[in-house]
């Protein structure tokens, strides 16, 4: 799937006329490190690509370390088990280009779910319009509109990645994938604003579908060593709205399903991200609570 997913970025590039690069960080075991060099070694003989290796399975640090890697003025991110459909990195382009001067975080292209799995088939629906894939009230991409969090697949211009250093708590730490849903917070803290576009589209395969579970043995960031997805998610809360927002997560976002002990889990995240909640509190633009009190997506 890591193959393909590069070959469908070399080609995109090329039928949109794009000049561009393209980076792949494997976080993967150390075991599995020369299997992936392996399936990409057509690809790196004839530069077409910069392979990047991290000894830590953190979907968060790789995210990271894709942004700052990648040497373009736009950067597009996705998942080594995506597909970029005909046109979308063009459109997007575009859209940079229409809005130069707007101040505009992520820009999102639809996905579309190539399977319905259990986890999927509440969200995600075979339409001819693709869904954008937010996982509450996912609704068809039918034309330019503000969207709230979602992690992948986007585009952001290099200036607003570094202005917001980065991706903040989903970055400067060895977490696990809990941090996704919080992705998008950052842009609208910092003044910027996240949109979705109907052109284009990236095909999302995700985990396996059930009844193909039982031929498979398909490895996942929990079975990795890395740090719970409740520890994740639990950073991401304190960072962006401190204690109150983590007894909430706590309460009614899942994070005691992972972590068992309250005040155990709120130093650990604390002392995790303590330093970060300090440097976002002295330059975002609004809070997390004026955020949410008036919504801008939703004008």
């Amino acid at each position: 799937m890591l193959a393909m997913c590069v070959l469908s970025a070399v080609e995109a590039l090329k039928a949109d006329g794009l000049e561009g690069e393209v980076v792949v960080v494997d976080n993967s075991d150390a075991d599995f490190h020369e299997g992936v060099k392996a399936s990409l070694q057509g690809q790196t003989k004839y530069k077409k690509l910069r392979l990047i290796h991290q000894e830590n399975p953190s979907i968060a640090l790789a995210t990271d370390t894709a942004h700052r890697e990648a040497t373009g003025d736009l950067l597009f991110y996705m998942d080594a088990h995506c597909l970029i459909g005909a046109g979308t990195l063009g459109h997007m382009v575009d859209f940079f280009q229409r809005h130069e001067n707007d101040p505009i975080g992520f820009l999102h292209a639809p996905i579309q779910w190539a399977h319905m799995s259990e986890t999927t088939r509440q969200t995600h629906f075979c339409v001819e319009r693709t869904q954008l894939g937010e996982f509450s009230g996912s609704k068809p991409v039918t034309q330019e509109r503000k969207v709230t969090w979602k992690g992948m697949p986007h585009m952001i211009r290099r200036s607003v990645f570094l202005d917001m250093n980065g991706l903040g708590c989903c970055a400067e730490h060895k977490l696990s994938w809990g941090i996704m849903r919080y992705f998008g917070m950052k842009p609208w803290l910092y003044g910027y604003e996240n949109w979705a576009i109907p052109d284009g589209v990236v095909y999302h395969f995700g985990e396996w579908p059930e009844s193909a579970k039982k031929f498979t043995n398909y490895r996942t960031y929990s079975t990795s060593g890395c740090e719970t997805a409740g520890t994740a998610m639990g950073v991401a809360a304190y960072v962006y709205g401190g204690e109150r927002f983590f007894r909430q997560e706590w309460d009614v976002g899942g994070i005691s399903k992972y972590l068992h002990d309250y005040d155990k889990a709120l130093a650990n995240v604390k002392r995790i991200g303590g330093v970060e909640r300090e440097w976002l509190l002295a330059n975002q633009k609004v809070s997390l609570e004026e955020l949410f009190a008036n919504k801008p997506w939703d004008s």
